[in-house]
């Protein structure tokens, strides 16, 4: 650097002294402006460089650049993929490799059911004299959610201490079939495996609605309503009306709840909803097979996406990064939570 700048001050120092000798410098003030005006312009010539050259010289760059990275890219692949395979399949053990059993957990002991009921929860009157009224519920949705959605409306029905009629299956929104909760599960097994949380009916009673001056009347609650909001806002109206229908109704329970209200969840969902004998047998046909190929297996859930986590409210185990980028999805909807209410699916 020292020598390219010895180099420059000398060429400029022989321009200006060739334009003293031509202008015939002395010590007027004109003549040294002059000098220097026409030094500059001179500069300004000689400074001035093409733009092919210079677009030439940027392409030149990026191609090292892109071609030390692209190595560099492809080495740190490979050693990744080494240490991955590693750490997965295998760990030292006394210098010596051991396989890693997958499948088995040193916290499933730990693990327990936590369905059963309680000794000291009320069980429900069968007697329609003591209900609030009764329940009409529009699932809505894939038919996993809908599952989830006959959940909470089993629940719902305790909190209000409503009848609840079997709830109607959407056959718009995603999954286009025209099958219903009978053809689907087993309706009396459900009604029975519930009888003493929550009173169930097919229908609601021919005598009950030609009693009734208006139709059933019809709302849409928010979406992880509480317990408290569904006593102050649907109790009135149902203990009014008599009959009360609840639409689009997925996720519509939160999901902090008292721990036996929880238990009713797992109830519901492990044990009372239950697929039909043809189903059923189709299922374990598909299983068998399964089993032929291997004796383990996974099962992938086709909608594992970021809209339909943020959408269930939960918190997946990710992080204060999984919390930010879901939170920015559930503003699009006013009535979800931007941070999940429970650290539990």
């Amino acid at each position: 650097m020292g020598v390219a700048k010895a180099w420059r001050f000398s060429v400029i120092s022989a321009n200006l002294a060739l334009l003293q000798q031509q202008n015939g410098y002395n010590n007027n003030t004109g003549s040294k402006y002059d000098v220097v005006w026409r030094w500059r312009s001179l500069a300004l010539q000689r400074r001035k460089i093409p733009w092919s050259l210079i677009c030439g010289l940027m392409l030149f760059a990026l191609g090292l650049i892109s071609l030390f990275t692209g190595h560099v890219a492809s080495d740190l692949e490979w050693y990744s993929q080494r240490l991955v395979k590693r750490s997965l399949y295998s760990k030292l053990n006394g210098g010596r490799r051991a396989q890693i059993d997958i499948w088995k957990s040193k916290y499933s002991k730990y693990y327990y059911g936590c369905s059963e009921r309680s000794k000291k929860l009320l069980v429900t009157v069968t007697s329609g004299r003591s209900s609030n009224g009764y329940l009409l519920i529009a699932a809505s949705g894939g038919l996993n959610q809908q599952r989830t959605g006959i959940t909470d409306a089993v629940v719902v029905a305790r909190i209000l201490n409503a009848t609840l009629v079997v709830p109607e299956l959407d056959h718009n929104s995603y999954w286009k079939d025209d099958s219903d909760f009978v053809n689907i599960f087993d309706v009396d097994w459900f009604i029975n495996s519930l009888s003493k949380d929550v009173n169930i009916v097919k229908r609601v009673p021919d005598k009950v609605m030609r009693s009734m001056e208006k139709p059933p009347y019809t709302m849409r609650v928010p979406r992880k309503s509480t317990p408290e909001y569904y006593l102050d806002q649907v109790l009135p109206i149902l203990l009014r009306r008599r009959v009360v229908q609840l639409t689009k109704f997925d996720y519509r329970l939160a999901n902090d709840l008292d721990v036996e209200l929880q238990k009713l969840r797992c109830r519901v969902n492990y044990h009372a909803l239950r697929f039909t004998k043809p189903i059923q047998k189709l299922g374990q046909k598909l299983v068998m097979r399964m089993r032929k190929t291997a004796k383990r297996f996974i099962a992938v859930h086709l909608r594992f996406e970021p809209d339909m986590l943020a959408f269930s409210g939960c918190y997946y185990g990710g992080g204060d990064k999984e919390r930010d980028e879901l939170g920015e999805i559930r503003k699009r909807w006013a009535t979800l939570p931007v941070r999940p209410l429970s650290l539990t699916t």
